[in-house]
């Protein structure tokens, strides 16, 4: 009981540092938003999401550190930039630590978004039907690989927490196979299946539970697979 108590005052602290980071960058830096898993728990705090990626349409290399020594002056954090990618034929964004209270570290990336936003940002962060686009684009992925018939197909990261977002969105936002089919075309159902049937069952529900203790991961599991492998196959038809 102390320990789980402890756990939940450290991550309420680490919350805390995330939202204050997101607003002064957000405000400050209007071209920039946050994006992906945390911009998520945001809106539902449905997970903890220790990672703060914040993505621009006009990003430039010189932004990064300027944000990360405001941050560092105002808060008194020392920061470390951990990788960096320049190369103007890949993506450009730069990965940092930021060293808060009690030992923990903060990673922020930013990073040079060259996807068109589906909606407009709102209070510093993108939509949900960004984040939910940008989840089901990084499952589906623009590399090709052989599925199990020897079929060529495209095929993307495949990640607990993806799954788990997705799993969020469909539940409380809109069905998965409705939203698919509103900003994807039918030649890409394929790819989300195979993302879906790919992942080892027994591996994919230990993560979810470090992901999220006790959530119950029966249902999480049932519901993506009713949506991606039965109701996303019978629209095909």
């Amino acid at each position: 009981m102390f320990w789980e108590e402890k756990m939940k005052n450290e991550i309420s602290y680490i919350k805390g540092e995330q939202k204050k980071v997101t607003e002064f960058v957000t405000k400050n830096f209007k071209k920039y938003y946050l994006t992906g898993g945390t911009a998520l728990s945001f809106y539902f705090n449905h997970r903890f999401s220790e990672d703060l990626d914040f993505f621009s349409q006009n990003y430039k290399k010189e932004d990064p550190e300027q944000i990360m020594s405001l941050i560092s002056n105002l808060a008194g954090f020392k920061f470390k930039l951990e990788a960096e990618q320049d190369n103007p034929k890949l993506i450009p964004m730069r990965v940092y630590s930021l060293g808060l209270k009690r030992g923990h570290v903060l990673k922020i990336d930013f990073v040079q978004d060259f996807q068109k936003n589906v909606k407009g940002i709102k209070n510093g962060l993108h939509s949900l039907e960004d984040i939910y686009y940008r989840k089901i684009f990084a499952g589906i992925g623009l590399v090709k690989k052989e599925d199990a018939a020897g079929r060529i197909i495209q095929a993307g990261r495949q990640n607990v927490k993806d799954f788990f977002d997705l799993y969020y969105l469909s539940e409380h936002y809109q069905p998965l196979s409705e939203f698919f089919f509103e900003y994807f075309s039918y030649d890409k159902a394929e790819a989300l299946i195979a993302w879906c049937r790919g992942f080892n069952r027994m591996g994919l529900k230990s993560g979810l539970l470090d992901l999220v203790p006790k959530i119950d991961t029966t249902k999480v599991i049932k519901h993506l697979e009713d949506e991606i492998l039965k109701k996303i196959p019978e629209k095909l038809i």
